[in-house]
């Protein structure tokens, strides 16, 4: 134990004298053990641990399609009949297909704005979940018999998610039992349970209600199954698909898509999850390798010492536990550094992620991450420190007392190694510089590409009705009459216009088949799904959507006027490719008659361009109908002239002398909308581009180090070159120059090892080849700029080397 005490006294005496060493290591075990453990834990809690589900590899998701890239999900009556008939599923329970949607609820006198998902009874006893509070929804929740829409009679229950209780309620045990008023409908939910956390689908739902019976034929739902012994996902599938086929052959199905439960909720960010791990992992590496050239330029300055002390005595046990307990105590510095580091960061990362991220309640510092990170170090302390002192301390004690310093302390092969190390940082750095630049220019791409509309100054509100009051279509077309004009009127207002639902949902929802004149049934069937849109006069204008041919809409496009459309250019090219597609008819078929406006013949009055109203990565088609001949859900677009949050106030007080109950319960402006798509490829970039600063930094200073230690060593031999008459350009250069050669190599080793990988970031960029010649150019150039100016300084130096003192230096 004395031995022990005094090793440690003598370590720390050691990194007293030599505190840049210290300092410098301490900092770079704490920077790659930090952002490892942070990044790991991430990772590790949204991809590998389990959900809080039974067995979530035999749970599936499935709906029916025409087109492959659009989901068709069938009514919750067509689910009950899929439920009897299944064979290779256990059972069925249904999510409403559309997304986590927000919905009004009053707490009280607390407006409390939740995202809200819709599911069968059956949905939480299926994926077999244990509630943290209360009970979850049961299959006795779904209400029977209900004939009225908006009776008394449905069970008005829900279930929080953890996430939202912990955050919205704050974890208040005594929240079961509350109840929540939502003003659209009046109807009085009873808050029966907490969710566990880590559920997280659909993505972003913060409560879960039942699918009620009344609702059963107007909501589509995707089919979330449990497999029986020896089912397969295929055999699922097919069976979905030919069960659904036989339920309406009128749809034309071409087909059925079903995935893993896991995947559905984590599949989306599962590449950029995997991408940032293997860019910390390598940051790790260059901070391990960083460090490992510390030591061996520490381990090549002990060898005279180690000699020194083992002529004195000192047996090879004590010289091997003196370097043990100085790596332990570096490496231990460097793992409470990173702890620090890690536990900061991970809470900077949870509060950077984008909203699309599941399972974000459950991110916690855990120790698997940290003792990995810190076992790799403390491996690498131990490799390129511990190693190379003991095999000096091994070594012929007369050599070393002997050596004569101005030839230099280092061996040629231990110089090399370290030069090896630094032009392996360099490589890696190149790598990660590669994938930064990558993804800065897609995100760049994704930003500045041309949406088909003018985004700036553009809101998106919405207004909570009685539905008791309004409990007609025509009730709510004759509110939005007298809401539009006050609206148009208001300072700050340039335009109004009603829509049906907000921009960027995706194109599942409100999509239908369109039958064009003149074909038969078959042909009909073969049509594809597409977007709706529903408009007003001013839609266009409000939206900065050019009408290419033709009008748009005008005030007397209305219930008894002539039935009108209007078209994007990809549905023009499909129905009538190559003609005029003004006077042309189109209608949709009898089922969906019931839904929108009807199944009269509609008259093409304009056409317009896909534009990127339902995604921000892909442009879609779409057709607008008059909101007079089709469907309100209260929802308006501004085209304001001054901010959102000013005009507020104006509209609620138009609202109210309107109707003291109409409130505006959502309002977003289409930057704030166009930025959760955004907030992914954002997060992604921003820690890249982090994990490449910090990977650049550390090659840089790996070169410093390599480069200075050079010029300690040649300190003789620059000395005679100055007095032969070199003159200090030629060295500085000399020094460069080596530096570049060095670096050269890893960067071009990097830019092999980037484009081998380059396929890792195929399905994260957007209009950028994972080869793009001005992303690789960019981080070539970068990585040389820095290069140099690393080099710099020890090159600088060279020149001002006192030929005299070098050829007197012993």
């Amino acid at each position: 134990m004395d031995r022990l005490k005094q090793d440690l006294n003598s370590a720390l005496r050691g990194f007293r004298r030599t505190p840049t060493f210290f300092v410098t290591a301490v900092a770079i075990l704490g920077l790659g053990i930090g952002m490892s453990v942070a990044m790991f834990t991430v990772f590790r809690t949204v991809l590998v641990r389990r959900l809080p589900v039974i067995d979530q590899d035999r749970i599936v998701v499935m709906w029916t399609h025409r087109d492959p890239t659009v989901e068709f999900a069938l009514g919750t009556k067509d689910l009950a009949a899929f439920r009897r008939e299944t064979r290779t599923l256990r059972d069925v329970a249904g999510v409403a297909h559309w997304p986590a949607a927000p919905a009004p609820m009053m707490d009280g006198a607390r407006s409390v704005p939740l995202n809200r998902s819709l599911v069968t009874g059956n949905f939480f006893e299926l994926l077999g979940v244990k509630p943290v509070l209360g009970r979850l929804l049961r299959p006795s929740d779904d209400a029977v018999g209900m004939d009225n829409r908006y009776g008394s009679d449905v069970s008005k229950v829900l279930v929080l998610s953890y996430n939202a209780w912990r955050t919205k309620f704050g974890g208040d045990s005594a929240v079961i039992g509350r109840k929540l008023i939502e003003p659209y409908s009046r109807w009085q939910y009873t808050i029966v349970g907490v969710a566990p956390p880590g559920l997280d689908y659909p993505a972003g739902a913060e409560f879960w209600g039942p699918i009620w019976a009344g609702w059963s034929g107007g909501i589509s739902s995707i089919a979330v199954g449990r497999l029986v012994s020896g089912a397969t996902l295929k055999s699922a599938r097919d069976e979905y698909f030919n069960i659904s086929k036989r339920l309406h052959p009128e749809f034309g199905f071409t087909g059925a898509h079903a995935t893993s439960f896991t995947e559905t909720v984590v599949g989306k960010v599962a590449p950029v999850l995997t991408v940032l791990l293997a860019a910390v992992g390598l940051l790790l590496l260059i901070a391990c390798l960083n460090v490992g050239n510390l030591l061996l330029l520490r381990a090549s300055g002990r060898t005279r010492e180690i000699a020194v002390r083992r002529a004195l005595g000192a047996g090879y046990g004590d010289i091997a536990r003196q370097l043990l307990v100085e790596a332990e105590l570096l490496a231990c510095a460097g793992g409470v550094l990173g702890l620090a580091l890690g536990a900061a960061l991970l809470r900077l990362l949870v509060r950077l992620a984008p909203p699309q991220l599941p399972r974000l309640d459950e991110v916690g510092l855990r120790g698997a991450p940290l003792v990995a990170a810190i076992a790799i170090t403390g491996l690498a302390v131990v490799l390129f420190g511990v190693v190379p002192a003991l095999v000096s301390a091994r070594a012929n004690l007369v050599s070393p007392l002997r050596f004569d310093s101005r030839a230099g302390t280092e061996s040629r092969r231990r110089r090399t190694m370290r030069q090896l190390l630094v032009a392996s940082q360099v490589a890696l750095a190149m790598v990660m510089l590669a994938a930064t630049a990558l993804l800065a220019r897609s995100l760049e791409r994704l930003q500045r590409q041309d949406l088909g509309y003018v985004p700036d100054h553009l809101a998106i509100l919405s207004f909570s009705v009685d539905a008791q009051r309004y409990d007609s279509l025509s009730k709510l077309l004759a509110l939005g009459d007298q809401l539009l004009p006050r609206l148009r009127a208001l300072p700050g207002v340039a335009s109004a216009s009603p829509i049906l639902i907000p921009p960027l949902l995706g194109p599942n929802v409100w999509q239908w088949r369109f039958d064009r004149e003149g074909q038969n049934e078959t042909e009909a069937a073969s049509n594809p799904a597409i977007p709706v849109e529903t408009a007003g006069p001013e839609f266009f204008r409000v939206f900065g959507i050019p009408i290419v041919r033709g009008r748009a809409f005008v005030d007397t496009d209305r219930e008894n006027a002539p039935m009108v459309v209007i078209v994007s250019e990809s549905v023009a090219r499909r129905f009538w490719p190559g003609e005029n597609p003004i006077g042309k008819r189109i209608r949709l078929p009898p089922p969906s008659a019931s839904v929108i406006g009807g199944s009269q013949w509609r008259t093409v009055v304009g056409l317009t361009r896909d534009n990127h109203l339902r995604s921000l990565r892909e442009a879609f088609p779409a057709v607008y109908l008059p909101w007079h001949q089709s469907h309100w859900q209260t929802y308006v677009a501004l085209r304001t002239t001054s901010d959102l949050g000013a005009l507020l106030p104006a509209v609620r007080r138009v609202s109210h002398e309107i109707d003291p109950q109409l409130e505006v319960w959502y309002g977003r402006t289409m930057d704030q909308l166009l930025a959760e798509p955004l907030a992914q490829p954002r997060f992604g970039t921003l820690l890249m581009s982090s994990f490449g600063f910090a990977a650049l930094v550390l090659a840089a200073v790996g070169l410093f180090g390599v480069m200075s230690s050079i010029v300690g060593e040649q300190t003789r031999e620059l000395g005679i070159r100055m007095t032969l008459g070199a003159m200090p350009s030629d060295l500085r250069r000399s020094v460069l120059g080596r530096a570049v050669a060095l670096a050269s190599v890893g960067a071009v080793v990097g830019l092999a090892g980037a484009v081998a990988t380059s396929r890792l970031f195929r399905s994260l960029l957007f209009e950028v080849s994972p080869l793009d010649p001005v992303a690789l150019t960019s981080a070539g150039v970068l990585l040389f700029i820095v290069v140099v100016v690393a080099a710099y300084v020890p090159a600088r130096r060279a020149t001002r080397i006192d030929p005299v003192q070098a050829l007197r230096a012993d």
